[in-house]
């Protein structure tokens, strides 16, 4: 779709009538209409209330009008990737930005209006953003770190640029920026096997680099975010100003309540590690089960954030669906209220959009999705989508082309990477 058209198409004025509106966790659900003007939400309305003239009406059908979700923790080079992720990582750029294509397509049709990309092989991430803005293609709306920064032979230093010491932290945290990105990403640790240690992971950069990674964002007016996990890692990220937290594996209580007094954002990404154990993904036996082993130590860590109550973000790191990463947070002890929250409005807050994203409120894109059942009651509701809607575009589900799985993935290798 050309920028053009889709300028015209959001210049229409649209009501969506006979809805549930849930416009934000603080708001309770009444029946009623929205009305889109421009690619913005021009009103609401409650039930009965008169309608101004609009161009088409939509008829909701006694379903939910939500806010669009929003991934706070992406990679779209990652969606349906059988094997080893190094294996992906060695894809030629055509083979990774067709993926990042085909995946942004079916990461709108579930619902998810935004995305918060956390870091893909040179960078595509940023050509996709630059071609969803044009409107070259259809996708979510995408929020970048670009390539993150990872110490030599790092974490997943694949995807990242490797650097060492204050200098070359500080020259491409800069250069990230220069080249478009939304927010600077660090690797601040690694997990592997420590057969001597309780916990499995090491530390990566220290503090001082640290603090010139968040020096370098701060004063850029941008956050730092830090895949981080145990408990000198984390203690040197909130040291050093990090504003949120990926993984967050062996945090314990102490680390939790700076981080509540931080205000420090957390995404815990539960399903990642539990997916990389099933055997349809083909990670291989030794990933396996040292995943397992993580999972067991997330869920011990996990209390800790939990009895604080931090500030909640939700992110799949790809291979998990959006709507089964919500459950397993509700599993582990969180509300439903609060899961839908994190989802919408603080996901907002962590890329900095809440003055346009995130809930169903006047003068904010036109991001809404329409579910069949109440979301409030069963988190399953939001895997039956009628519609969505993207600042002020309309899309039915099945427009928008599904991902379909390899019938013959690549032989996985046994690698603990």
């Amino acid at each position: 779709m050309s920028a053009s058209r889709k300028s015209d198409k959001q210049r229409m004025k649209i009501a969506l009538t006979n809805a549930n509106i849930w416009e934000s966790s603080q708001q309770p659900t009444y029946q009623g209409a929205v009305v889109v003007s421009d690619g913005r939400i021009a009103s609401t309305h409650r039930q009965g209330d008169p309608l101004p003239e609009v161009d088409r009406t939509i008829d909701a059908e006694g379903g939910t009008v939500m806010p669009g979700l929003i991934d706070g923790h992406d990679h779209q080079t990652y969606h349906n990737t059988f094997g080893p992720l190094p294996m992906q990582w060695r894809l030629s750029r055509d083979e990774q930005v067709i993926r990042s294509v085909i995946a942004a397509c079916d990461t709108l049709r579930h619902g998810i209006t935004s995305i918060r990309e956390m870091g893909a092989v040179g960078a595509t991430n940023l050509s996709l953003q630059r071609a969803q803005q044009q409107g070259v293609i259809v996708g979510p709306r995408i929020f970048s770190c670009g390539m993150p920064l990872s110490i030599t032979g790092g974490h997943a230093y694949e995807i990242c640029i490797e650097v060492d010491g204050i200098d070359a932290v500080r020259a491409v945290a800069r250069q990230q920026l220069k080249d478009g990105a939304d927010f600077v990403k660090v690797m601040a640790s690694n997990e592997q096997p420590m057969p001597h240690q309780q916990q499995q992971t090491v530390p990566q950069f220290s503090l001082d680099e640290l603090r010139a990674a968040a020096d370098e964002a701060h004063d850029a007016g941008v956050r730092l975010c830090a895949h981080v996990c145990g408990t000198k890692a984390l203690e040197r990220c909130l040291d050093a100003g990090v504003d949120s937290i990926e993984h967050g594996i062996y945090l314990n209580r102490e680390l939790a309540q700076r981080m509540k007094e931080q205000g420090t954002f957390y995404t815990p990404t539960l399903g990642i590690y539990r997916a990389n154990t099933y055997p349809h993904w083909m990670r291989g036996g030794a990933k396996a089960a040292f995943c397992r082993q993580l999972v067991e130590d997330h869920r011990a860590s996990f209390v800790h954030a939990l009895d604080v109550g931090l500030r909640w973000t939700i992110g799949t790191d790809a291979i998990v669906p959006l709507v089964d990463e919500m459950q397993f947070l509700v599993d582990e002890g969180l509300s439903l209220e609060t899961v839908l929250e994190a989802v919408t409005i603080t996901n907002s807050q962590l890329i900095e959009r809440d003055d346009e994203l995130g809930a169903v409120k006047p003068g904010k894109l036109a991001d809404l999705i329409v579910v069949e059942g109440d979301p409030l009651r069963d988190l399953g509701a939001l895997k039956n989508i009628r519609l969505i809607m993207q600042e002020g575009l309309v899309f039915l589900p099945d427009q928008l082309l599904p991902m379909l799985p390899s019938e013959t993935p690549l032989a996985a290798e046994d690698n603990l990477r």
